[in-house]
């Protein structure tokens, strides 16, 4: 489109940080489970669809931001382990190791707070869409 001079271009709406959050989340989550082949981290049980999610070992709620959206802390869960056993922590820490309970545990009490340009650049750093 071209600028033309005197008259007023339309602006350039801004995304809000909640719904960069979500997007990204949709397209981190799907990464996980693909990354994942679609098998339960802490059972090994196969699934599809809404019955496989992307689980937390450090739950949201405590992690903040810096650990929601860690590749290490986030692993394909099947609903039965993420929901039923609230993400069956117990195993799901025996599966990652000390060492790595350790790192996401140093990570947990850090603040951080995102920007805009902190969801783009994540967000375009995974596929925006299901490989064929």
């Amino acid at each position: 489109m071209k600028r033309i001079e005197g008259v007023p271009q339309p602006k350039k709406k801004k995304v809000s940080i909640s719904k960069l959050k979500k997007k990204l989340w949709t397209v981190f989550s799907l990464y996980i489970r693909q990354r994942d082949n679609y098998i339960c981290f802490t059972c090994g049980r196969k699934g599809e669809g809404s019955g496989m999610h992307a689980g937390h070992f450090i739950p949201k709620s405590v992690g903040g931001i810096g650990l929601y959206f860690h590749e290490e802390n986030v692993h394909a869960q099947c609903y039965n382990c993420n929901i039923n056993l609230g993400g069956n922590q117990w195993e799901y820490g025996q599966r990652l190791g000390v060492e790595t309970v350790n790192k996401l545990m140093k990570i947990k009490g850090e603040y951080h707070k995102w920007t805009e340009n902190d969801y783009n650049v994540r967000l375009k750093s995974y596929p925006q869409e299901n490989p064929k």
